[in-house]
């Protein structure tokens, strides 16, 4: 089972720690270290305790990330 977490009233897919740090290719302590010295987005919500990140604040960052592949580099590689 993967269950999505979807705001209720802006739509946007909201994150995990794991969930971001799967995307960004770092391990789950590394993406909360770098949240919490501003090196990655900060959080956009808690919910029962969870914290969550907006999911497209996450891609852009990663888009951005040093050493990260950008499109023009996925493409490149087709």
């Amino acid at each position: 089972m993967e269950p999505i977490i979807v705001d209720k009233n802006t739509g946007t897919e909201l994150w995990t720690a794991s969930q971001c740090a799967e995307y960004s290719g770092t391990a789950r302590g590394t993406f909360t270290s770098y949240a919490g010295r501003g090196r990655a987005p900060r959080p956009a919500a808690k919910y029962n305790g969870l914290t969550l990140w907006d999911s497209n604040v996450v891609k852009e960052w990663q888009q951005k990330r040093d050493g990260a592949p950008t499109s023009s580099d996925t493409t490149a590689q087709k």
